[in-house]
């Protein structure tokens, strides 16, 4: 009976068979010693078997060998929706923003957090196309925001920190004016007004003129208008401005389910809030970016969290020490630094390699509240006006 090769017509062959690192042949090795090869052939490296990578600190301590990823199947990145890159914006002698530059992705919801007078609501105005930045550019998607305005503002929602409505209108007409000037056809007009009053819980006043509305209900007109034309990034500047326990919930709840297919921006004054609806943070003081991580990265609940002093203000990129998750500057010398345990061990004979003295290094608290407690601190003692030193996330 002939073997299967025959029947299929396939060509014994003496190939040498492949093989792949770790995986054990099919073929039973041989004991005979390998002959000598002829010269112009090409030779086979076999590999071993098996391989024990070198995972681990190394022998001076200041260089950590990560493992191996455990599959080379990566996971797709999001698409970029929004980029900023470098922003300044002066008002008169002041500079309101310097440098600032993060990206935003599909399916994000980003927590704008700072103190009072950090920058935040100037940074949204700039994002939403409301203030030109004196320089520095923004991307929507392919469209640069400044020099093709008109098509990258279709795909922004903007609800500023006061409500952009007109008291004098019903909240219907108001919708139906905003959806016209967002040029949406009139075939879907009343799909997408009907869709907004039911999302944003204005069913019971939809008829009702919005300057006799209360705070609350002002600021959910506020948030139906930016989320009419169904936009790819929606900008809330203090979204529960004005909200009872009840509002807020179901602000928190609405926030959480555009983020699968939208990306979003918003400012709290609430940890708690950002917490539980955020999936990453970017912090801003005097203008400048100083924080732009996950809330994952900040998480105590597999990394920690370490209060560093030096004894100079040299410029140090701790954020790409082996270990480290995040790290925040408070002041010239005075940084906290977030990443595993081993990063904790290993931190101060990592920066004493590179020529750094350390004061201290104390193990703290929930990063977040240590980075605001500090900053707030740092702040009140710069200031010479006392009179508005509360935070303001």
């Amino acid at each position: 009976m002939k073997n299967t090769n025959e029947v299929l017509g396939v060509m014994k062959t003496d190939e040498p068979e492949l093989l792949t690192p770790g995986i054990p042949s099919a073929k039973k090795t041989s004991d005979k010693k390998p002959v000598a090869e002829k010269a112009g052939e090409m030779k086979t490296q076999v590999l071993p078997k098996t391989s024990t990578p070198i995972v681990g600190w190394t022998d001076d301590s200041s260089d950590w060998r990560a493992p191996p990823h455990a599959s080379i199947t990566a996971k797709a990145p999001a698409p970029k929706v929004l980029e900023a890159q470098n922003l300044d914006v002066f008002y008169g002698p002041n500079h309101i923003l310097s440098g600032v530059s993060f990206n935003l992705y599909q399916g994000d919801t980003l927590g704008l957090l700072g103190l009072n007078g950090a920058g935040k609501s100037t940074l949204l105005k700039v994002l939403a196309g409301a203030l030109a930045p004196h320089a520095g550019v923004v991307h929507i998607g392919e469209n640069e925001l400044y020099q093709n305005p008109i098509s990258a503002r279709m795909d922004i929602g903007y609800a500023p920190d006061k409500p952009a409505i007109y008291p004098e209108f019903r909240v219907i007409e108001f919708l139906k004016f905003i959806a016209t000037m967002r040029r949406l056809p009139k075939a879907e007009m009343k799909n997408a007004i009907d869709d907004v009053i039911e999302r944003c819980a204005l069913t019971g006043v939809r008829r009702r003129i919005i300057g006799n509305l209360s705070t609350g209900f002002k600021q959910r007109v506020n948030l139906a208008q930016a989320l009419i034309h169904s936009p790819r990034i929606l900008i809330l500047d203090e979204p529960a401005t004005g909200l009872d326990p009840v509002q807020l919930i179901e602000m928190r709840e609405l926030v959480s389910t555009l983020s699968a297919d939208q990306a979003t921006i918003f400012s709290s004054h609430d940890l708690h809030e950002v917490s539980s609806v955020c999936n990453r943070v970017l912090l801003i003081n005097d203008g400048q970016s100083i924080l732009d991580a996950s809330l994952e990265q900040l998480s105590n609940a597999n990394n920690v969290t370490i209060d560093l002093k030096l004894t100079n203000n040299a410029d140090i990129d701790l954020a790409n020490l082996p270990g480290v998750e995040a790290a925040c500057r408070i002041s010239a010398a005075h940084w906290l630094v977030t990443g595993n345990a081993m990063m904790k061990q290993h931190l101060e004979t990592m920066l004493t390699v590179r020529g750094h003295t350390v004061i201290s290094i104390t193990e703290t608290d929930n990063y977040l509240e240590t980075v605001f407690r500090q900053l707030s601190t740092t702040h009140n003692n710069v200031k010479t006006d006392t009179s508005n030193t509360g935070i303001e996330l």
